[in-house]
């Protein structure tokens, strides 16, 4: 064997495990191939794998497959088997810190637990597993059913031996609970936003500004009054850890003590009126032009915005009337009510979005506390959702 072959040998075995559905053209006449020839299922490549559902009587269903990797084709008949693997769950939960729950038994079938690779090929046929949520699932809890792949005549990969998928069931559209946590009346061009301690900020559409806190009963108080005159701004939001922020066409930030009292405030940026959207996330402002150009600003706990480290995260965000931060994510509604959740990295990029309800246009705004979402009616009444974002949450009939 030439030792370019040497070096190119486990690049094709990676190569066709990842990327199962597609040939990779290679010279079949190296010695011993059969040795670099595995067992595993694909789907085990996005460990794990969410599967979204509804607690009514649709069923629904998951695909499960094996594949043959390697620089050759099977040379035999392969039998394979799946197994339901609680040990592999276990382990999974303390390797990652998890606490997932085991998918309950009678939840799940199994059209058939075994399939063939047949000799010449490189793949079973696709198996499917029916799922039922209704009577059998706690709504917005994540599940996982944990399978486990053997075979007695070939090797398998140890590493995408077991996929994992994850179930969250979500109530039926129409039924999703909400509690009324807060009437503000006539609220026509206010603005709600989240504070420290499980706060909130209201504005009216006068100007004045009121912190409301929870109380006992676990609502939120008619609050007090912490400022007047800020309707001259078109957004207010609260920038961790002592600051309100208030955007026209310049950022003004006022220093805030944990009541929400007022000290120094200055200007610390210019011409922001080209922007649609802009809002905090950690410790980056992001501004959305009318284009949906999406630039990120650095912004210190000094309360100064580093503009040697600004740059462009995404294209199209003015698709969305309205963006705020959840956690490590971005939620976003599209004029349509389509809830988006947008995962954000460490440095503050976005990645894949995921549709994760629908609906949402019947609120004028929404905010978040703790890991609640807040919604603002139109009649000035504010929504709690107990929140879940791996659930889907479909809001209308």
């Amino acid at each position: 064997m030439n030792r370019f072959l040497r070096i190119i040998i486990p690049a094709i075995l990676v190569t066709s495990m990842v990327a199962c559905s597609k040939e990779v053209k290679v010279d079949l006449d190296i010695p011993d191939a059969d040795q670099y020839g595995r067992l595993y299922i694909p789907q085990a490549n996005h460990n794990p794998i969410l599967k979204q559902i509804s607690l009514t009587d649709e069923v629904y269903q998951l695909d499960l497959s094996a594949f043959y990797g390697g620089p050759n084709k099977a040379d035999k008949q392969i039998s394979v088997s799946f197994t339901i693997d609680e040990e592999a769950l276990e382990r999974f939960n303390q390797q990652n810190g998890t606490s997932y729950q085991m998918l309950p038994e009678g939840s799940y079938s199994f059209e058939k637990a075994s399939a063939l690779i047949a000799q010449g090929s490189s793949t079973t046929e696709v198996l499917k597993i029916d799922l039922m949520g209704k009577g059998f699932l706690e709504p917005f809890v994540s599940y996982i059913l944990p399978i486990t792949m053997q075979s007695d005549n070939a090797p398998v990969s140890e590493s995408l031996r077991t996929v994992y998928y994850e179930v969250v069931g979500s109530y039926a559209p129409g039924e999703v609970p909400r509690e009324k946590v807060l009437s503000l009346g006539e609220f026509d061009g206010g603005l709600l936003f989240s504070f420290k301690d499980e706060k909130i900020v209201s504005m009216t559409p006068g100007g004045t500004l009121k912190v409301h806190e929870l109380t006992e009963d676990d609502v939120y108080s008619a609050g007090y009054q912490i400022g007047v005159g800020f309707n001259i701004f078109s957004n207010l939001f609260y920038f961790s850890p002592n600051r309100i922020v208030g955007l026209n066409a310049n950022v003004t930030q006022y220093r805030v003590n944990d009541q929400g009292h007022f000290g120094a405030s200055r200007t610390i940026g210019t011409g922001w009126n080209i922007f649609q959207h802009v809002l905090p996330y950690k410790q980056y402002l992001l501004g959305v032009r009318t284009t949906g150009l999406t630039t990120s600003y650095p912004y210190n706990e000094a309360g100064d915005i580093d503009g040697g480290n600004i740059r462009d995260i995404a294209s199209d965000w003015n698709r969305y009337d309205q963006i705020i931060e959840y956690g490590n994510s971005l939620l976003a509604i599209e004029p349509d009510g389509t809830l988006w959740q947008i995962p954000m990295s460490s440095v503050g990029l976005p990645g894949a979005r995921l549709q994760i309800g629908d609906g949402w246009d019947m609120y004028e705004s929404i905010t978040v506390s703790g890991t609640d979402v807040l919604a603002l009616d139109s009649s000035g009444d504010v929504w709690r959702y107990r929140f879940n974002p791996k659930g889907y949450w479909p809001l209308k009939p």
